[in-house]
């Protein structure tokens, strides 16, 4: 029996409502009457709402688009979720992947790509020459962009981040 395709629109719904609520707390110490009440349908015709469902029809594997246009709103959805207000950099949380709305994106991101385009965790470590919690630890860092394959739970890295970091290497022993 196949397994039920999740219908993602309750978690673009608590995503926009969480969004929500950051962004009325904040206004409200800045400029109280400058808060401008928003229905649930505003929300989901904003540009945020606009791309958790792209995410979601992505998810669903009910469309495609090119993976430059999937990575640009999951990176616009994770910085405004993660990106506090004072900092110069933000990190996203492994924890957060786990999340029904952090395996929605995971699973549209998967989507964007192609098989060819994934490497395993083990063969990065080996093709790079490091240990695997060195791999992870560049994921974590975001010097190796990742996908997650939440079907199977498998975690891969994009091969044309791994041939960028041997072509430094590559580079940096030629020179030294």
């Amino acid at each position: 029996m196949e397994a039920v395709q999740p219908d993602y629109q309750e978690v673009v719904d608590q995503a926009l409502s969480l969004v929500y609520s950051h962004h009325h707390r904040l206004v409200s110490q800045l400029h109280p009457a400058a808060f401008q009440p928003l229905s649930l349908e505003h929300l989901q015709q904003g540009p945020l709402g606009r791309d958790l469902q792209r995410l979601a029809s992505l998810a669903r594997g009910e469309s495609r688009e090119p993976k430059e246009r999937v990575l640009s709103a999951i990176d616009s959805v994770v910085q405004l979720l993660f990106w506090p207000a004072a900092a110069d950099d933000y990190t996203v949380p492994r924890s957060f992947w786990d999340t029904d709305l952090g395996r929605m994106m995971a699973l549209a991101k998967y989507r964007a790509f192609e098989p060819s385009e994934l490497v395993s965790i083990g063969n990065a470590a080996q093709q790079l020459g490091v240990t695997r919690p060195t791999i992870y630890r560049w994921m974590d860092e975001r010097t190796l962009n990742y996908v997650r394959d939440d079907m199977s739970g498998r975690t891969f890295v994009v091969r044309r981040d791994i041939d960028n970091l041997r072509r430094v290497a590559a580079e940096a022993s030629g020179q030294g």
